[in-house]
């Protein structure tokens, strides 16, 4: 007999064999259960491999539950609620032990178009997988780690516009769910998730708040983020006595003013980790500092030796430690704490290389036979034993000072290291563990974010969004935040746009931040409603970085404006529109509108003949030429005597294609040819790499630059010279790309890395952290591949390359920079030095800026203002350079075009 299970939108309908077989909206009568496959309402995870449910019977509110010849039996409680189901495991018969995971809710949709479907984990005993919204998968797993009887899910399905409120049901009834009232399902209805905050390192005291509300003001911030590691200790949150030096009662009344000045402030620590200073470290390690080995003293220690000899290999141990690493060189013998430096795998085993009583501990003896465990250890950070009251402590400890204090918001910075306290595969209990005791103890929902994302978190969780701003190509990462963002809406949670810092030029592996960058990112955080976060400027450092003033004026007019809902939602359409860009202007009458912009960068290589001449297409109507000329760092000749050879490609060993893709590679003393043929229907991915490992790590810090020759086919395929770091110093990807659209020899220099352009083609690597964001470490380069990529389908490319080499950067000065468009040229007499810039918008607009945005002087140019057709424009760039130098520089064409009217 089929099980019926109903309530007022669904009936669920499980066959006697434990098959699905109906998931119908009562409303419509349409069944939304995937026929095919068909799916098992409940599966058992043994020995790796799940086994359906074979048998299901209903009595008296329990589900009874077979599996096949596994021999486990269980019952499932069934609770009919109005508007959703709730499910919980009774009993698991597992008699052998074998059941490793046991999913007792397991329901497959076909569509989430109209009739929405969710699972809800009720408690830290049963994982979702799906973050709550509409999903196609409904499920829900629990494990004998956590134990399987009380695991309890909560199953929705209902029309589409009814979800969060029966989401808000669902947490309002559940006794083990935090409830927040800006968070989870309410997250949308709180208007103080939408605001913008900035940053504090640990400069805000009582005698400097007045100093920080002015500055949230001047930039229209309304929210105040401090950023432990300064302001307070991590773990124990003790507030640096420099800075407050009443503790609490200090942070309290900055705090309090913040409040009367109407801004919030959040409290922002790195979640559960444990600074060495804490009292749990120092100068008496608590035993409940968590441990992932533990050693036998092989004989007595004295207090004096170095070396720690101990009777179990050593062979996994590792002495490479960094801030994402999840290692420590810290080992707890009795009340002492030691480190080391070295390791001996070999027998006799032994810790080496030691430095005793670290952290502030006592240098003792120790007895042969006792216990040495190694500590855990990311971010530099000590770690709780999450199976010790110890977790508890922490999260205590966090919740009395944002009480006492008075904080608003609560980010959870690190918590993407939760798996450090159980393993990847329960890091979804222990890092919900954590927030669920910090949770219980508030006297007020917080504002609450966190650097980690999964189903538990959501029900506390009050916006989204909060990624480290990049070093490079800062429109396109913004667009592609605005589009992860977009999956927020169906979470039902508000995004944030930061978290932003202004860059000013510091070298060739970054980009300043220019005044339409942050116009784009505004834009989109007025078309999408989100907030925006800076970090990076502060009270004594804004008049002092001229930029920063520029752009904090910027950022006010465009941040009150989104607040206050200014415009419509059909201006907001247009200007969340990726690639599309505005300035904000305002008519005589006082009424704000957005102009069309369009900023074209075209990078000049040098003048030989095929850089400094390009195309730029106007797509608004014709009008004077605005530019910005920013002059960029060289390198000198290819055959200077100081150059190192990098690689002359005879020893390569590393090789990867992608499926479809062939290479062909030969290596001689001064030449390689590097073929690959694309056997695929699709340009795309057409990528294959050949590379090496450098061992030891190579030191290029005073040759960044890289000089090669390349002879091109001229069938437009991508060649990627790609550099990196071992990836526990650094996670930057340094892409170099050659776009061989030539046919014939061409030299490049090939500096700033790239960015923009990764996204257009498809890579087996990379994300938008280390494309974007993170920089390559030159003191130790360990690999340079050689990619391809964007071969066109059926067809072979082949190039001839010559030796790479590593040269010395070198800054350059463009002098008298000159323009042609149709032959009417414009010289600009000045000297423009490496990271400086020009700006010329018209004949008494023109002015040189320093690469902190500091103002030289104003320029008159000579000639005449070249006109931009509307459409095709051929742009010339030429300039003076010193002898030996290429003249690299980014030439920005600047036009506008129509005003948005609503």
């Amino acid at each position: 007999m089929n099980i019926e299970l109903e309530n007022k939108y669904l009936k669920y309908v499980i066959s006697s064999k434990g098959v699905n077989l109906q998931y119908i909206d009562k409303i419509t009568g349409e069944n939304y259960c995937l026929k095919e496959p068909a799916s098992a309402c409940a599966q058992v995870k043994i020995a790796g491999q799940y086994y359906d449910a074979s048998l299901a019977s209903y009595s008296n509110g329990r589900i009874s539950l077979s599996f096949g010849q596994t021999g486990v039996s269980a019952v499932i409680g069934v609770t009919s609620k109005e508007r959703y189901l709730i499910f919980e495991v009774l009993s698991l018969d597992d008699r052998d032990k074998k059941v490793e995971e046991f999913v007792f809710a397991n329901i497959i949709l076909n569509s989430t178009e109209n009739f929405a479907g969710c699972a809800m984990a009720l408690n830290l005993k049963t994982n979702v997988i799906e973050v709550p919204q509409a999903n196609k998968r409904l499920r829900a797993m629990c494990y004998p780690k956590f134990g399987f009887s009380g695991a309890q899910v909560a199953i929705i399905g209902c029309p589409k516009d009814e979800l969060r409120t029966i989401m808000q049901e669902v947490v309002k009834d559940a006794p083990e769910l935090p409830k927040s009232s800006v968070g989870g399902p309410w997250a949308m209805d709180s208007e103080g998730n939408r605001g913008s905050y900035m940053f504090n390192f640990g400069g805000l005291s009582e005698d400097k708040a007045d100093e920080w509300i002015d500055l949230a003001k001047e930039i229209g911030i309304n929210q105040i983020d401090f950023h432990g590691g300064n302001s307070f200790r991590f773990g124990d949150c003790y507030p640096n006595p420099e800075t407050y030096p009443r503790g609490m009662d200090s942070f309290k009344a900055v705090i309090d003013r913040l409040h009367d000045a109407g801004i919030l402030a959040g409290l922002h620590t790195y979640a559960f980790f444990i600074d060495k200073r804490c009292p749990w470290v120092t100068p008496t390690p608590d035993p409940r500092l968590a441990k992932d080995a533990t050693f036998t003293l092989a004989q007595s220690l004295s207090a004096e030796t170095d070396s720690v000899p101990v009777i179990e290999s050593t062979q996994n141990m590792s002495t490479i430690t960094g801030f994402f690493v999840r290692n420590s060189v810290t080992i707890q013998i009795d009340d002492e704490l030691i480190t080391y430096a070295g390791i001996s795998k070999e027998s006799p085993y032994a810790f080496t290389n030691c430095k005793r009583g670290a952290y502030g501990t006592k240098a003792t003896s120790h007895e042969a036979g006792a216990k040495a465990h190694h500590l855990k250890e990311c971010f530099g950070l000590f770690v709780p034993d999450p199976n010790t009251t110890l977790l508890e402590e922490v999260a205590a400890r966090m919740a009395d000072m944002y009480n006492y204090c008075g904080f608003d918001m609560i980010y959870l910075d690190a918590l993407d290291g939760e798996d450090i306290l159980g393993g990847w595969e329960n890091s979804w209990h222990y890092g919900s563990k954590f927030v669920f005791e910090i949770f219980k103890r508030l006297e007020k929902s917080p504002i609450m974010e966190m650097s980690t994302f999964h189903h538990h978190l959501w029900y506390v969780r009050a916006r989204m969004g909060a990624w480290d701003h990049p070093t490079r190509s800062h429109k396109k990462f913004i667009d592609i935040h605005c589009a992860a963002n977009e999956d927020l809406k169906k979470m039902f949670l508000p995004g944030q746009l930061g978290w932003w810092a202004v860059k000013i030029w510091s070298g060739p592996q970054g980009e300043p931040t220019f005044t339409d960058d942050i116009e784009y990112l505004c834009c989109k955080a007025i078309g999408t409603d989100n907030g925006i976060s800076i970090m990076g400027i502060f009270p004594d450092n804004i008049s002092k970085i001229p930029i920063y003033e520029r752009l904090a004026k910027i950022m006010k007019e465009y941040e009150e404006l989104r607040r206050s809902n200014y415009f419509s939602e059909s201006v907001k359409n247009k200007l969340k529109v990726p690639g599309d860009e505005f300035t904000l202007i305002q008519n005589p009458e006082g009424k704000w509108r957005f102009q069309q912009m369009q900023y074209d960068k075209h990078k000049v290589e040098g003048i030989n003949g095929w850089s400094n001449e390009w195309k730029v297409k106007n797509k608004f109507g014709k009008q004077p030429l605005c530019l910005r000329i920013e002059a960029l760092t060289s390198a000198g000749s290819y055959d200077a005597p100081e150059n190192i050879v990098f690689t002359d490609y005879r020893d390569f060993p590393d090789r990867a294609t992608a499926p479809g893709i062939s290479v062909e590679f030969s290596a001689g003393e001064n030449e390689a040819i590097y073929s690959a043929t694309n056997n695929n229907a699709s340009q795309k991915g057409s990528w294959s790499k050949i590379g090496k490992q450098f061992s030891p790590n190579l030191n290029l810090s005073n040759h960044q630059a890289l000089g090669v020759w390349v002879y091109g086919d001229g069938k437009g395929e991508v060649l990627n010279f790609q550099l990196r770091s071992p990836e526990h110093i650094s996670h930057g990807i340094g892409e170099h790309y050659v776009l061989v659209d030539f046919i014939g020899w061409r030299y490049f220099e090939l500096i700033e890395p790239e960015g923009e352009r990764y996204a257009q083609y498809s890579w087996s690597y990379g994300d938008i952290y280390s494309i974007y964001r993170e920089s390559v470490n030159y003191n130790n380069i360990d690999s340079l591949s050689l990619w391809y990529n964007n071969i066109p389908k059926g067809e072979k490319v082949s190039c001839r390359l010559r030796p790479v080499k590593a040269m010395p950067l070198a800054k350059i000065k463009i002098v008298n920079p000159k323009v042609t468009i149709d032959n009417k040229e414009i010289v600009f007499p000045v000297e423009i030095e490496s990271g400086s810039y020009l700006e010329f918008y018209s004949m008494d607009d023109c002015k040189l800026y320093a690469p902190n945005g500091e103002l030289i002087k104003e320029v008159i140019p000579q000639g005449y203002v070249p006109i931009l057709d509307e459409g095709e424009n051929v742009i010339k760039f030429d300039c003076n350079i010193p002898e030996n130098m290429s003249a690299r520089a980014n030439v920005t064409v600047i036009s506008r075009g129509f005003i948005i009217e609503d």
